[in-house]
């Protein structure tokens, strides 16, 4: 996760991360299945968003997560998990000893083929790989211009979002399915100019810059709120896949 040091600079954000960022919805529940005493790694966990879900779900979970002040954040929301300060393409625990690794909106921050191999040695034969993002519905006219306004346009460092994962045809995984799960999220105009402030695109802006967004953000927020709340189309979208057995 090293990218010029971009995907590690959400910790100067870390609380303001954690209050605005999207939840996963309890829909995709259905698709993670039963986790009851499964013992699952998440990567790249950032401040615990989807550790506290799969906590509820009653895995076993373990976390590793390169940025500090985001791991300080899910510990304080989590103190009964097990983390660990690494990276995805080099992590910090044995070979075959998780049933399940997911990763949620932070794959397209990985280095590849390193840390598609990292994830196949940590499994077991047999163990479940959830990739998954979650974020605003990409087929939405009315708000594909507002989702354009987080990237600054002459921005030549931004990584592009995914949608599903590619493991290569001759790697350790089997692809099962392609998820996509629609769901709607309930947001005041406040909340979600404070959530444009946690993309990478806005990180790394000047003050005065993000003053700019914010105020073209509230501009347009307010044209079609209604009583200041919006409802904001969502899609949780990703790739689940099987480690293959190994030879």
């Amino acid at each position: 996760m090293t990218y010029d040091g971009r995907g590690l600079r959400f910790g100067t954000v870390a609380e303001q991360y954690d209050l605005f960022r999207p939840a996963p919805p309890w829909e995709i529940t259905v698709v993670l299945g039963d986790l009851r005493g499964s013992r699952v790694l998440e990567v790249g966990a950032g401040t615990g968003k989807w550790t506290r879900l799969l906590l509820e779900l009653g895995a076993v979970v373990t976390v590793v997560e390169p940025d500090d002040d985001m791991r300080a954040v899910l510990v304080r929301r989590s103190p009964d998990v097990h983390t660990v300060k690494g990276v995805a393409e080099e992590m910090p625990v044995e070979e075959a000893t998780f049933d399940v690794v997911v990763v949620s909106s932070a794959w397209h921050w990985f280095e590849q083929p390193a840390a598609t191999n990292e994830m196949a040695r940590v499994l077991r034969d047999g163990g479940s790989l959830f990739v998954m993002w979650n974020g605003f519905s990409r087929n939405v006219a009315w708000l594909a211009p507002l989702i354009a306004l987080r990237e600054s346009p002459d921005d030549d460092g931004k990584r592009p979002r995914g949608w599903a994962a590619d493991f290569g045809i001759e790697g350790d995984f089997d692809i099962e399915s392609q998820v996509e799960v629609d769901w709607t999220w309930t947001r005041s105009v406040d909340e979600l100019v404070a959530l444009f402030g946690t993309y990478s695109g806005a990180i790394i802006r000047t003050d005065e810059q993000r003053r700019e967004m914010e105020t073209e953000l509230r501009a347009r927020f307010d044209e079609i709120a209604v009583h200041g709340v919006l409802e904001i189309p969502m899609t949780v979208r990703g790739t689940i896949a099987r480690r293959r057995a190994r030879s």
